[in-house]
């Protein structure tokens, strides 16, 4: 039962990896194997902190005050992609796939992280297996943003052509929102 409620808690505070991945799937943006693991390993890298400090930090910063700010950060960049679309309205998908890089990797792996403070104080406070959970955060990150990525990239992404701009900034919008009015 450890295992089983470690995963799906691990599953829930990754789930806006994939909808990351699709994003940039759906932009043609490949995140491959390195910077997918740089992500995971900074989201796994922020639990486990936040989750052995969770004692400390529950004073300083409450899980709805890290969620929210996660929420603001996917709704703006959502907005920002969504503005971007109309201002590109001429733009068509390309053959050519882009590739994220490190930079990008370690910025999307803090923004993602972000989230995962207050998750990790949670974990840490329903007394969960630091352990297990981090190991199950890194795999399930792994996972999600990989299986985004490419159903954005190779099945849906085909059929949305010039809109991936829109659909990528209404996604990461609606990101936002749930995680808002939904915070785990």
């Amino acid at each position: 039962m450890p295992f089983i409620l470690a995963l799906l808690f691990s599953l829930s505070s990754n789930l806006d990896n994939f909808v990351i991945g699709f994003s940039y799937g759906v932009q043609n943006k490949r995140i491959a194997l390195v910077p997918n693991m740089i992500i995971a390993l900074i989201t796994a890298l922020v639990t486990y902190l936040s989750m052995v400090l969770g004692q400390w930090l529950t004073h300083l910063i409450s899980h709805q005050e890290s969620s929210d700010i996660g929420s603001i950060v996917f709704i703006g960049l959502g907005l920002w992609s969504i503005g971007n679309s109309f201002s590109n309205n001429k733009k068509t998908r390309h053959d050519d796939t882009k590739e994220l890089g490190i930079k990008a990797a370690i910025g999307l792996g803090i923004l993602l992280s972000i989230n995962n403070i207050g998750v990790g104080i949670l974990g840490s406070v329903s007394r969960l297996n630091i352990n297990l959970i981090t190991i199950l955060t890194f795999v399930t990150s792994i996972l999600l943003t990989y299986l985004g990525n490419h159903l954005g990239n190779n099945v849906i992404g085909k059929w949305l052509g010039k809109y991936n701009d829109l659909v990528s900034g209404l996604l990461l919008v609606i990101l936002g929102l749930l995680s808002f009015f939904y915070a785990l």
